[in-house]
């Protein structure tokens, strides 16, 4: 089996929440807070509030994926600004300007984190950063450029119904993988089966993917046949020169394989069938060298319009007769 992975920067999901007001605060600690009380002594509680912006390291986690926020900003009276950080989900850990929003236990959503911030007048600058907690895409699929593709040549399979940006990692049951990323292109040369599994996982979440089967085609391969009559159980002149033309196509390819079949007439005696066909692969292996391990020998007798010798000479993948 081949694999072939590339991460692509999986976007998984959780909330984006930072800091806290000079202190840890938690879902949990910060829910009976109203979102203004973040302090006493209040100089100008209306006067102009702070300059504040927040990041995130990421906006779309999975679940139990910690998410850093970091707030920066300035007042306008030069004063330190204060933090307090909150949520209605998960948990928030660290206090001033830069915290981590654990998104352990959420289900696949989208939660807020907030942010409250102020300087010495108390006059509130409110921040909300929406973190998206995804999981496996429940339509993930693949979808392939042909369902049937000819040996040898090269099908795209494509993952549909997934996250941006998901890491994805490929496998295929036979064949190589050549490409891959958001799609995967497989080369078929070479392929013994009649069918290949393509399949997808995304690592990130365990137990998600898909699978898909395409079939292979293979071009029909048949046996060389030569037809030739006799008379009596003897190879003369004319049949051993067929012979020879016999032992030249199969030094063509010498894991080809060759079948001998003596047969008969009603009218003639019994085994003479069976001794067309014995005479003529001595006559291979004792005068022209052919390994009698790549020769079978039947007999039709008393069965054929006219009695005789067919060879059949049968490549690698060909059907027997």
């Amino acid at each position: 089996m081949t694999t072939k992975f590339i991460r692509l920067s999986v976007l998984a999901g959780a909330f984006v929440l930072a800091a806290g007001f000079s202190a840890i605060a938690s879902a949990q600690d910060n829910q009976n807070a109203p979102e203004t009380g973040i302090g006493k002594n209040c100089s100008d509680p209306n006067g102009e509030k702070p300059d504040v912006t927040l990041d995130a390291d990421r906006v779309r986690v999975l679940a139990g994926t910690r998410v850093h926020l970091v707030a920066s900003g300035k007042s306008l009276n030069n004063k330190p600004i204060e933090y307090m950080w909150r949520s209605d989900n998960g948990a928030i850990f660290g206090h001033g300007n830069a915290v981590d929003f654990d998104t352990t236990g959420l289900v696949p959503g989208t939660y807020d984190v907030k942010l409250f911030c102020r300087d010495g007048h108390c006059a509130l600058a409110r921040i909300v950063k929406p973190i998206e907690v995804i999981g496996c895409p429940p339509n993930l699929g693949l979808v392939a450029t042909s369902m049937k593709v000819n040996v040898g040549e090269k099908v795209t399979v494509r993952a549909d119904g997934g996250y941006p940006d998901l890491g994805l990692q490929w496998t295929t049951s036979e064949g190589r993988l050549v490409d891959s990323g958001s799609s995967a292109t497989i080369d078929t040369a070479g392929v013994a089966g009649n069918f290949i599994t393509v399949g997808v996982t995304t690592p990130e979440i365990p137990g998600c993917g898909s699978q898909l089967q395409i079939a292979i085609v293979k071009p029909v391969i048949l046996p060389d046949i030569i037809n030739f009559p006799m008379n009596g159980g003897r190879l003369n002149n004319a049949n051993k020169s067929i012979l020879d033309d016999v032992n030249l196509r199969a030094a063509k390819d010498v894991t080809a394989r060759i079948v001998i079949t003596g047969k008969s007439t009603a009218s003639e005696r019994t085994g003479l069938a069976r001794q067309r066909a014995e005479n003529a692969r001595n006559y291979l292996v004792g005068e022209k060298g052919i390994d009698p391990a790549r020769i079978e020998i039947r007999s039709e007798e008393k069965t054929a319009a006219e009695g005789g010798i067919q060879v059949a000479i049968i490549p690698p993948g060909a059907q027997m007769p």
